[in-house]
């Protein structure tokens, strides 16, 4: 996946990215100057078109004598240029300039080129065929030369202004929801980076009590093990999807480590549904849930207790359960039982996939605890090594 925060997972299911439109519309749309000027030349191709279909449904009597074609040619060139040079300045000079002046130059532009359009129409004629008709070469009212030919240059000025203010808008827009997805992608980073320093602390204590308590090779066992939970949690993006087995080969490295501090009294169970192998999740997303059930279901419990994980697809969702046999959630502090590792999974779920996933935790009888996950369910379809980053 890439990482690039518009274009990243996270930002696809937002919508926030450029594959939330067409191949062609971010071409489009990402090409404003080009686009403005393909839509100057189709303009006027499309004015030419139409003219010429007029003069040929009427076409003059002295049809033969005159060159008439060349001279509509010749005109259109003439506005083409004449406007291309309004253009020009609007994306050239002011290209740092307000939308309105911009808009407001094209419009007036357009409208002081109208005398100028008309000298052209003139002078043409003049200049292909001087002696054909000196009643030809009679200059026109300006009111009336605007009604037959000049009012296309202000229709020409207000295409051109609501072409600006559309990539105006496009561009803010951009802006807007590149904004958003940094804003999920940091918010995200940060609830993977609460995971990390307290796992890391806990377990650089648990070691060090085996060191000073003179048992030295468990020690050594829990420093491997926690090694290569560390290097699948430092490779994974904050932002990446994981498959489920990479995910639960990551959980048991962290579970090996506490069932090193626990021994027997750690018992853990994992029911995988065949075929989930490549199903999709937020990585780490199960590391603070298991680690709420060895803080508050096991560490109490001299005895110890048992720890089930089972994983489950139901149509397009996918169900992950995980349960313990400790005290449960007590009525009066929900929120001091389960701490912050419940709040931050839950948070992650509603940033990635919004209300199509989610977490909810209940009390099992006649004890214990029982969290439930669901989220969409996808396929990696093409997983990653697991082996060289947990051994």
């Amino acid at each position: 996946m890439s990482e690039r925060p518009p274009e990243s997972g996270l930002a696809k299911r937002l919508g926030l990215g450029p594959s939330a439109t067409s191949s062609w519309g971010q071409d489009w749309a990402g090409r404003p100057i080009l686009t403005r000027w393909g839509a100057h030349i189709l303009f006027w191709l499309a004015y030419f078109v139409v003219r010429t279909a007029a003069a040929t449904s009427s076409p003059p009597d002295e049809f033969s004598e005159f060159p008439f074609f060349i001279n509509r040619v010749l005109a259109v060139v003439t506005y083409f240029v004449l406007t291309a040079g309004v253009l020009a300045i609007v994306l050239g000079p002011m290209a740092k300039s307000s939308a309105r002046a911009r808009n407001l130059v094209l419009l007036l532009g357009s409208v002081v080129l109208i005398p100028l359009a008309q000298i052209g129409e003139q002078i043409w004629p003049q200049i292909l065929a001087p002696n054909f008709s000196d009643e030809q070469a009679m200059p026109a009212p300006l009111l009336t030369f605007f009604f037959k030919f000049g009012w296309v240059l202000p229709i020409w000025g207000l295409t051109q202004a609501l072409l600006g203010y559309h990539f105006q808008t496009v561009a803010q827009a951009r802006a807007i929801l590149r904004a958003q997805s940094l804003a999920h992608d940091a918010e995200l980073r940060m609830l993977h980076y609460q995971i990390n320093p307290h796992f890391l602390f806990n377990t650089l204590n648990a070691i060090s009590s085996l060191v000073l308590d003179g048992r030295a090779e468990l020690a050594e066992k829990m420093l491997l093990r926690l090694s290569g939970f560390l290097r699948y949690s430092l490779d994974r993006q904050p932002t990446e999807l994981a498959a489920l087995t990479a995910e639960l080969e990551a959980q048991k490295k962290y579970l090996e480590i506490e069932q090193i501090r626990f021994g027997d009294k750690l018992e853990v169970r994992f029911e995988i549904e065949p075929g989930l192998e490549n199903a999709k999740l937020p990585s780490l997303i199960l590391q603070p849930i298991l680690e709420n059930a060895i803080k508050y279901a096991i560490t109490p419990n001299a005895e110890g207790g048992r720890i089930d994980v089972r994983a489950r697809r139901e149509a397009d969702t996918l169900r992950i359960c995980v349960e313990d046999d400790g005290p449960g959630i007590a009525p009066e502090a929900p929120r001091r039982r389960r701490g912050v590792g419940l709040a931050n999974a839950r948070e992650r779920l509603t940033l990635i996939y919004g209300e199509k996933a989610g977490l909810t935790a209940q009390n099992r009888e006649p004890h214990g605890c029982r969290i439930d996950i669901w989220l969409p369910y996808e396929e990696e379809k093409v997983g990653r090594t697991v082996a060289s980053t947990l051994s």
